[in-house]
């Protein structure tokens, strides 16, 4: 059973919001190598752009880093078959069965992520290295999308294995894992001023670090995949809901709870830890061990909003998984 409609695969109508946005996102993990990825493609066309971030995690703390822009027009129809951004492309070979991923261009080799939480002026001279990064990707749907919301602004995700060649200069790897792709369209605040629920906070009750959002996904193999995100709520704990997709069938996920820890006197995450249940009853209780960050930053009036992608290694019960735990910091700019 699903309710998938190949027409969301499409762009939409574009609605009145100023900040109407339609988006596309995938993600993967190869277990063995844990060569690692996650790309973003977004059209705003109040705005009159389109921003493409892609990402590559390449073992210890080193990612490769892209990001590039396209002026765009106030019809998104036009790029239904024209998914190219900088350097990025993607295309529906099949609605919610197959997608490609392209990329072949200039990156920044980054030996240390933790160079993207400083200020740019204030980074060395070589915080990073330029390179080439040539990779060609094949994402194959492995569920029917989870539909969190539909019609005129909506959002869904889709569990699926992935495979293809990286190339890096002259170094290259072949990876097989698996990932997670949303699709979203509708109004996108990348701010804290409009909480979801409850009062956002910049920090927790004892000065740390307190996200105002966590979203999350991971992969244990073909048959068992979940995903969701949660918003912190009055009291400060990150409530929320997603879903779980286990030999063959998918449900909501519900009742998610997720507690995180930092490197001190730092919003760069090194464990999560998340609590939920299936629409049928099944309790999880999973551990994550935080691998590497990669932070990205938005900037904002007063501050920044860094979404930090966690790669992160999953444990449920006696399955190791491995995924995303991204999370949302609302920084204000230092004086």
């Amino acid at each position: 059973m699903s309710n998938a409609n190949p027409a969301d695969e499409r762009m939409h109508a574009v609605g009145d919001a100023p900040a109407w946005s339609e988006s596309y996102y995938f993600n993967f993990v190869d277990p063995d190598s844990k060569i690692a990825m996650f790309t973003r493609m977004g059209f705003r066309p109040r705005d009159g752009w389109a921003d493409a971030l892609h990402v590559v995690y390449l073992g210890g703390d080193r990612v490769a880093f892209t990001y590039g822009r396209r002026d765009i027009g106030d019809d998104l129809a036009p790029y239904d078959g024209d998914l190219r951004v900088g350097h990025l492309s993607l295309e529906c070979v099949a609605p919610f069965e197959r997608w490609r991923i392209g990329y072949d261009g200039p990156a920044q080799d980054i030996a240390d992520a933790a160079v993207l939480l400083e200020r740019s002026k204030t980074r060395a001279a070589n915080w990073y290295r330029p390179a080439h990064l040539d990779m060609s990707v094949e994402f194959a749907g492995l569920s029917d999308p989870h539909y969190a919301a539909a019609g005129e602004r909506g959002h869904f995700e889709q569990t699926g294995r992935v495979s293809g060649t990286i190339r890096l200069a002259d170094e290259s790897w072949h990876v097989d894992g698996f990932g997670v792709r949303d699709k979203s369209w509708g109004p996108r605040d990348w701010g804290a001023g409009q909480p979801q629920s409850g009062t956002m906070r910049q920090s927790s009750s004892d000065g740390g670090p307190a996200p105002f959002v966590n979203w999350f996904s991971m992969n244990f193999g073909a048959d068992l995949a979940l995903g969701g995100s949660c918003f912190r709520h009055g009291d400060g704990v990150l409530r929320g809901q997603g879903w779980i997709h286990e030999g063959g069938v998918t449900e909501d996920l519900v009742d998610v709870v997720i507690d995180s820890t930092y490197r001190p006197h730092s919003i760069w995450h090194t464990a999560v830890k998340l609590n939920a249940r299936s629409a049928s009853g099944r309790q999880l209780d999973i551990d994550g061990r935080v691998l590497t960050v990669c932070p990205t930053k938005i900037p904002m009036p007063g501050g920044a909003t860094f979404v930090n992608e966690g790669l992160a290694e999953f444990r449920c019960g006696d399955r190791v998984g491995y995924g995303i735990a991204e999370h949302w910091h609302a920084v204000r700019r230092e004086a």
